[in-house]
């Protein structure tokens, strides 16, 4: 057997954040390695950058998922614009948030225009609703009201799906079913998020608060199993695993820089940061 000798081969080795790859492709010679240090993955070029691109094969380090940012909404008019206007008959909706109401009304957050809105209503001081609202007839295809004001002081999870095959649509609180509409017409409840921490590009009903990990699924509706898993006893977990459409992980593929939240779902819809939100480190754990 013979051995290699270090005349036999040379290794070129970059490191940078997950987000700068994008340079390393443009550069690389068939062969370079790239370490992102934040997200621990190794990638390989496959091929040398020219006319196009580098084509990287990914590796992962084996480090455990993790959750660095959030992004902190004031509640006046800040959101996140996904540039989604396709309406979805059976689609899913998964977000952390952690509010900062400080009185009484509206805090939505997702929504398509003035149509439909997924969020909650606080009284200011007894109760809290559960709303998957709509401005025509129906008004609240679901409304569930908790007095568990536990919420106002923590992270929390909230997911709504629709399965347009049976015309239901879920509501589920930190992995818990929480309301359920088994009937609801098919259009009554048809949707998209347009924005992220408002109900429309106006920054109506704008969400006080921090949200994070949003996800998105365009034809499928999660079940119960799925959303307990997605919960994880409270602390995030990667979503590769459940295909997302779009997934705004709210700066963590963007070292929390910029205006720019990465989708990293199958739709490549990148965010946009409107009118000043910005990042936090408090994250749900």
């Amino acid at each position: 057997m013979n051995k290699l000798h270090h005349k036999d081969f040379s290794i070129a080795f970059k490191t940078g954040t997950d987000a700068n790859k994008s340079k390393f492709k443009k550069e690389a010679v068939q062969g370079e390695m790239y370490f992102a240090t934040d997200s621990k993955n190794l990638y390989v070029a496959e091929t040398t950058a020219g006319a196009s691109d580098a084509t990287l094969a990914q590796f992962d380090g084996g480090a455990s998922f993790s959750n660095t940012y959030s992004v902190d909404f004031d509640g006046t008019d800040d959101y996140v614009s996904t540039g989604l206007t396709t309406l979805v008959s059976t689609w899913s909706v998964s977000a952390w948030f952690k509010p900062e109401f400080t009185g009484a009304g509206n805090y939505f957050l997702t929504g398509r225009s003035t149509q439909k809105r997924l969020g909650m209503y606080y009284s200011g001081t007894t109760y809290i609703d559960y709303y998957l609202r709509q401005s025509s007839s129906p008004f609240n295809i679901l409304n569930v009201r908790s007095t568990d004001l536990s919420v106002l002081t923590q992270w929390n999870h909230l997911v709504w799906t629709k399965d347009n095959a049976t015309t239901t649509v879920t509501m589920y609180l930190n992995g818990s079913q929480i309301d359920q509409d088994a009937g609801a017409s098919s259009s009554a409840s048809d949707f998209y998020p347009e924005v992220i921490g408002a109900i429309n590009t106006s920054g109506t009903f704008g969400f006080k608060g921090k949200i994070d990990e949003f996800g998105w699924w365009d034809g499928t509706a999660l079940s119960s199993s799925d959303v307990t898993a997605i919960y994880n006893s409270g602390v995030p977990d990667d979503l590769s695993s459940y295909s997302p459409t779009g997934w705004w992980r709210m700066g963590d593929d963007d070292s929390g820089a910029g205006t720019t939240i990465t989708d990293q779902g199958s739709g490549g819809n990148d965010g946009t940061l409107t009118n000043g939100p910005t990042f936090s480190t408090d994250v749900p754990s």
